[in-house]
């Protein structure tokens, strides 16, 4: 009985050990189901329905040279035709302790900027919303693409809901969205831990302890 106790300790600690992956080009079905990460950003709970299998979408995750941007960008791959209704999901968790987010330095995020790219196929028409929780909601539609950067109280945590319909949010797109971009900024933010903040206290105390016995 112990020694099953004891392998079992161990495959939980194996499992929960077990290294995220690095978010790099992949398919939307590669994803869905597990996380990955890139830089101090953890993506997860990938969810999606929609016209267009998941396998035939192609994922591309971005990082700008600061680490102050952070982009996520869809699109059907070639020849599976275009996204004409669709709702898609996923989480993001700024991880603190990793690159570039040391301490005392705290990145959250602070801001998004999400983009649609329609086709530009005569009577093109179609309603993507983007709701951003915490943030903004997006209505983007053909001459309307850009949701115009909005900041936000910083947040270690987002979770994001696109979902595409028709014009008016009825009928399918005609012919439909090329791709999504989805953009999150963040911004370093000093917060003292409990415990530095005691050590600073605790040096002060001292400071002043040895002041008065030098008077």
């Amino acid at each position: 009985m112990k020694k099953l106790l004891y392998l079992s300790a161990l495959l939980s600690v194996s499992v929960f050990a077990a290294p995220i992956g690095t978010c790099s080009l992949t398919t939307l079905s590669g994803l869905i189901g597990g996380p990955c990460e890139l830089g101090d950003n953890m993506f997860s709970n990938f969810t999606y329905t929609g016209n267009v299998d998941p396998s035939n979408i192609s994922v591309d995750f971005q990082m700008g040279d600061n680490g102050a941007e952070f982009r996520i960008i869809l699109a059907p791959v070639t020849g599976a035709g275009f996204f004409t209704n669709f709702t898609f999901t996923n989480t993001i968790i700024v991880v603190p302790g990793l690159a570039p987010n040391p301490f005392p330095g705290v990145y959250r995020i602070v801001g998004v900027k999400d983009q649609s790219d329609f086709s530009l196929a005569k009577n093109s028409s179609g309603l993507l919303k983007v709701v951003n929780s915490p943030g903004p909601t997006y209505d983007l539609i053909p001459g309307n693409e850009t949701g115009s950067p909005v900041f936000f109280t910083p947040t270690n945590t987002m979770t994001i809901t696109v979902t595409l319909t028709g014009a008016g949010g009825v009928a399918d797109a005609n012919p439909g969205l090329s791709s999504f971009e989805l953009g999150y900024i963040q911004a370093a933010t000093i917060v003292p831990e409990p415990t530095y903040c005691g050590l600073i206290g605790l040096t002060l105390i001292g400071l002043g302890l040895h002041r008065r016995r030098a008077v």
